[in-house]
């Protein structure tokens, strides 16, 4: 007897294993094209809300980083952001450690905090209050459950974004080194008085600065000068930051910081300016060592002002004077009027 070979209805049966195989495969890109959409409308809206709060942390006003943090609710369009809007239980404050680059969190302790930690997610991994992340339904994905595997018809999408403050220099003056003095016992360095910006060149210890706008010039400094007043002159820059000095004679820009110092009646106010290496060449860019706090007093020629008798009696020596302090921390300065934000990774999270 011949065996029976019908194969008819084979290849019935393999195409039908394929359009499952890959109606599964396509629907697993879809779902993962479809999460990540999810997520790239989301992380937007955590950044945005993180930088604004990050702004506010400076007052040491917990309802005014909320209230900055919940201004874009409105406008925000992630999945359901009218049902799960941003609110003080989306907010960690957070202390950044800029020499190791990292931070940590303070749960809702403004205290202490540089910046402000923004998130939509089932589990904050820094203990803080928990809040709900985007749920994004799953549209092909289930089709597992026809072979017995067990899917859910939705997935969570979490979103978080670290946003910290610290201030920016809003004088453009830069001083050497040598004018910090020494470390006290504590390890820190002392108040003394200085006179920067000296009319006597073999003084001269300090310069202007114009930050990045290369090369310095009397106009340059002039707009960074009255920029000071509302922070539009203010300059992100940091430790190892190549910044442009200029001649540090006061020439004609002298009484105008009589008017900066004035104009707000900022009597007692205290500046961030940078510091550079002891014997600096002038008129060329030199990196940034460190920054110290510069608090104006009253001098002889006026509030921030002083004046000495030339040495040939022809004439005085002016200067800006005030008490400077070395070591001063951009992301510990809440005195300082000018800051900026900036977001840094959340590691953590794996943001």
């Amino acid at each position: 007897m011949k065996p029976i070979r019908n194969e008819e209805g084979a290849v019935l049966v393999f195409v039908t294993l394929m359009i499952v195989l890959l109606m599964i495969m396509v629907g697993m890109g879809l779902d993962t094209g479809h999460l990540t959409y999810i997520r790239s409308q989301g992380q937007p809206a955590v950044d945005a809300a993180a930088l604004a709060a990050a702004s506010a942390i400076h007052t040491g006003d917990t309802t005014q980083v909320e209230n900055r943090a919940k201004a874009f609710n409105s406008t925000n369009n992630y999945l359901d952001s009218p049902n799960n809007q941003i609110g003080s239980a989306n907010i960690t404050y957070v202390n950044y450690n800029s020499s190791t680059n990292t931070f940590t969190a303070q749960g809702s302790t403004i205290a202490g905090a540089n910046g402000v930690r923004v998130a939509l997610e089932t589990n904050n991994p820094y203990g803080g209050t928990p809040n709900t992340p985007m749920e994004s339904p799953l549209f092909l994905t289930p089709l597992f459950n026809l072979f017995g595997i067990p899917t859910a018809k939705s997935a969570n999408v979490s979103v978080s974004a670290v946003a910290i403050v610290k201030s920016a220099p809003d004088l453009p003056i830069a001083m050497e080194q040598t004018l910090c003095g020494t470390k006290g016992a504590d390890g820190q360095y002392q108040k003394i008085e200085a006179k920067l910006l000296q009319a006597n060149a073999t003084d001269e210890t300090s310069g202007y600065t114009t930050f990045y706008i290369p090369p310095t010039s009397k106009t340059q400094v002039y707009n960074l000068l009255m920029g000071g007043l509302n922070c539009s002159g203010a300059a992100s820059v940091g430790i190892g930051f190549c910044t442009e000095l200029g001649n540090g004679q006061v020439a004609s820009i002298y009484s105008d910081f009589e008017n900066v110092f004035l104009a707000g009646k900022t009597e007692g106010r205290c500046y961030l300016i940078p510091v550079v290496g002891t014997g600096v060449t002038y008129n060329q860019c030199s990196n940034i060592l460190g920054f110290a706090q510069f608090c104006p007093k009253k001098g002889d020629d006026g509030w921030g002002l002083g004046k000495t008798k030339s040495a040939d009696n022809k004439g005085y020596d002016k200067y800006i004077i005030g008490d400077v302090t070395c070591g001063a921390d951009p992301y510990k300065a809440p005195w300082a009027k000018c800051h900026v934000t900036t977001l840094v990774r959340d590691a953590k999270s794996g943001m």
